[in-house]
């Protein structure tokens, strides 16, 4: 019997393989070994690369996950495609997931998991690269599968190295903005292989909380000793570190507090309202954008608890008032109920207000174009 040798930090990468392997119907040993094990020294000299996981054959070693995956789908009927554009396709998305998407989003599942201290920082970046992937995966879908109409290679290689993430990372929340993905992803691992292999497993509900460096005190230097201090603190201008950036953007021509005040008060919103803000409206000072919500499964199916989800999603605007302007409202009938509306704020780009709200990445932000 063929040896898969493997070790605890390649754990993700044994279980593709093993999986691979499982529904190709082939039969290996899986060995772990660490460092402390007598024969580590001469396993490790095995592999050509020096790294694990490993295959020993009667006819040589094989390493890279993916090259052992491929050794076992040999012969399969559709594990590798079943034409040459399939095949070029499975190994696209191995590879897109070895060389790009592990190394960007293994540095946040090992700071949960306790194994690396990130600064908050390099977290977010982190983060916010796992759920870039996952969308990519979303848009990528055509069908039930990565690659034609049936489970291959690419299906196990992405969801089960993605798996670490969508257990501890990708919340419940974050997945109804990317519908296809999570369908796809629950089908793989649904996979009777992938059964027999780590078992029934499920994504998290709530994401799970990382291991933070604490943040080094900057001491402020000393003033000279031959400064003079000035006669009146007081007129010593004082730099607002709170400051929102979008105080900072050039001066603006509209005043959004007047203009709410005319419109509020217009007897008529809909022509002299809007009229007004056609006349007064700065559009290099200033963006309107189309908001539409993405329903996950199940929501939009009843008037009150869709209300209450537009009403959190404004509760945490509230702060952003003194810059943004908008109408958010539920449309159509039950049990086919959507949330948009339209939203002018400062500036014309996406200010990080909203790319703080923890709902804003469930709507799809469209910029309009008043001219239009």
């Amino acid at each position: 019997m063929q040896k898969l040798y493997t070790n605890f930090f390649h754990n993700g990468l044994t279980q593709f393989v093993r999986t691979v392997a499982k529904h190709a119907g082939k039969d290996i040993e899986t060995v772990t070994v660490g460092p402390d094990a007598s024969n580590y020294a001469e396993i490790k000299a095995k592999s050509v690369t020096g790294t694990f996981p490993m295959l020993e054959t009667a006819d040589g070693c094989i390493t890279e996950s993916v090259a052992i995956a491929k050794f076992f789908a040999h012969g399969h009927a559709t594990l590798l495609g079943t034409n040459n554009v399939e095949r070029a396709q499975v190994d696209q998305w191995c590879f897109w997931m070895i060389s790009k998407v592990l190394p960007a989003v293994a540095p946040a599942v090992y700071s949960i998991f306790g194994h690396r201290e990130l600064t908050q920082q390099e977290f977010n970046d982190a983060s916010k690269a796992a759920k870039d992937f996952f969308r990519e995966i979303d848009k990528s879908l055509t069908g039930d599968f990565l690659v034609g109409s049936n489970v291959t290679v690419a299906d196990f290689c992405v969801a089960l190295l993605m798996l670490p993430a969508l257990q501890v990372l990708l919340d419940a929340g974050f997945r109804k903005a990317a519908p296809k993905a999570t369908a796809w992803f629950e089908r793989v691992v649904a996979h009777e292989a992938a059964v027999k292999t780590i078992g029934h497993v499920k994504a998290c509900a709530k994401a799970l909380k990382p291991t933070i460096k604490a943040e080094e005190k900057k001491v402020a230097p000393k003033p000279a000793a031959a400064a003079k201090p000035k006669a009146d603190d007081d007129d010593e201008p004082k730099v607002d570190k709170t400051k929102n950036p979008l105080d900072c953007l050039p001066e603006t021509k509209f005043d959004l507090y007047n203009f709410k005040t005319l419109f509020c008060n217009h007897p008529d919103k809909a022509e002299g309202g809007v009229n007004a803000l056609l006349e007064q409206y700065d559009k290099e000072g200033w963006s309107t954008w189309f908001l539409s919500y993405e329903k996950y499964k199940g929501e939009g199916e009843v008037m009150y608890k869709t209300e209450n989800l537009l009403q959190g999603f404004l509760q945490r605007f509230d702060k952003f008032g003194k810059y943004s302007f908008g109408r958010m409202c539920v449309t159509g009938e039950e049990p086919s109920l959507e949330i948009e509306g339209v939203f002018m704020w400062r500036g014309t780009t996406i200010p990080q207000e909203c790319i703080d709200h923890p709902q804003f990445e469930y709507y799809r932000p469209r910029k309009l174009d008043l001219d239009n």
